[in-house]
């Protein structure tokens, strides 16, 4: 009877020390190409003495994001993070260090984890400047949109900067690679030069995640839409007359959408795709290593999605880009061809593309050009797709991609601030 009561007291307190042990601040860095990338998890009781917590990326200015699970057993604790399909698996090496191993999109990195008392700050960013401050936009859908805005007064020019894709927050950076800042950057430069700005965390990513989200549910108009009622809020609310959109990537398209729909004052494109997606990314997906029977199954592919159709037979190493939960927002963009829409817009068009981008080509710029011969086009040689100068032959067009220090390419700068100017 004694062994049966010790057991089932071991049972009870079992959970309650590891509790104890897992509750407080533990901090990380995940090596991306040499680059650390600071991760810190938050850990404490509810009301109901469960266990709750949040996370942080520091350096990319993503704070209290939320768990979607948390299983603590043992010496073990998992974590699912949904909104950027990731999880982390960690074991106890003492009561303060946990090793483990961070997950997102199938890519598995070694992450470990060491108690901390620190109030972590963002570190390797751009310190706040007076006039920048935070703040939140509700769009026609509900979901709060959380973004910095940089401005003097109403009487400014604005520029909306619109994020390329993936998991990309308002300064330029993403939470599956090193930060580069470069939106942050971009907008301290134009506040230099009097231009006024607004940039945001994307539906879904950073500060603007969505409680219960699912990426089935996401379709590439509803960044478009976000995109319309920010610029609703900043010309109704806030009572600015003069606004632009500026979009990085795929971006561009949403921007050049939104442009369509509003009385802007000007569209600027910055390594916008002038191809469908679907020919960009099959251009891509040639190159690869790839056998010729799943190089042929791609056209196909591609085809059945513009028909509206999902796929569900597809190869396994194709998983990560045609996985279900994707295609609803791959049949959503599919739908558009950026020369042809820019074709609708009546607004002055400033096309900027860097000649050391290794992601987007010269030719993208030239087709959005041609499809608007209206628009101005510049193409800077050696800035890269994080919109930093690559230097000379692009010789260090890697480094522009880790390196978040870097300042992004003065040419850049100089064009946009001519275009804003002068319209």
């Amino acid at each position: 009877m004694k062994a049966i009561l010790f057991i089932l007291i071991s049972m009870c307190i079992a959970p309650s020390l590891f509790a104890q042990r897992i509750l407080g601040n533990w901090k990380g860095n995940i090596d991306i190409n040499g680059a650390e990338l600071p991760i810190v998890f938050h850990f404490t009781k509810d009301d109901s003495g469960n266990i709750a917590g949040k996370w942080d990326s520091p350096k990319q200015n993503a704070n209290g994001l939320p768990f979607s699970a948390i299983h603590a057993t043992g010496d073990s604790i998992d974590l699912e993070i949904k909104m950027i399909a990731g999880s982390y698996r960690g074991t106890f090496v003492n009561n303060d260090s946990i090793s483990g191993i961070w997950n997102q999109n199938g890519h598995e990195m070694h992450l470990n984890f060491s108690r901390t008392t620190e109030n972590d700050e963002p570190q390797g960013t751009v310190s706040v400047y007076p006039n920048e401050k935070e703040i939140s936009i509700t769009s026609a859908a509900g979901n709060k949109l959380y973004g910095t805005l940089l401005s003097k007064n109403k009487d400014q020019k604005i520029a909306i900067i619109v994020a390329g894709s993936g998991p990309t927050d308002r300064n330029g950076n993403s939470a599956i690679s090193a930060p580069t800042n470069e939106y942050q950057l971009l907008a301290h430069s134009l506040d230099s030069q009097n231009i006024a700005t607004f940039r945001y965390d994307k539906r879904g990513v950073a500060k603007s995640v969505v409680p219960n989200f699912k990426e089935s549910d996401l379709v590439f108009d509803d960044y478009v839409k976000d995109a319309e009622d920010i610029f609703d809020y900043l010309h109704d609310t806030l009572g600015f007359k003069n606004i632009f959109f500026i979009g990085h990537s795929e971006g561009s398209l949403i921007a050049l959408l939104a442009s369509q729909k509003k009385k802007v004052a000007g569209y600027i494109s910055v390594a916008g795709a002038g191809r469908p997606i679907d020919v960009i990314l099959e251009e891509q997906l040639q190159k690869q290593p790839l056998t010729d029977s799943v190089k042929q199954q791609i056209p196909l592919i591609f085809n059945q999605l513009k028909e509206g159709k999902e796929v569900n037979d597809f190869p396994q190493i194709l998983a990560q880009l045609f996985r279900k939960s994707i295609q609803p927002y791959m049949i959503s963009w599919l739908k558009y061809s950026p020369e042809q829409e820019i074709k609708k817009l009546e607004c002055p068009i400033l096309i900027l593309q860097g000649g050391c981008d290794i992601q987007v080509k010269v030719t993208d710029a030239n087709n959005l050009h041609n499809g608007n011969k209206k628009s101005q086009l510049d193409i800077i040689p050696n800035m890269s797709h994080t919109l930093k100068n690559a230097g000379k032959d692009c010789v260090d067009e890697n480094k522009t991609y880790t390196d978040g220090s870097m300042p992004i390419d003065p040419v850049l700068v100089s064009d946009i601030v001519k275009f804003i100017k002068k319209n």
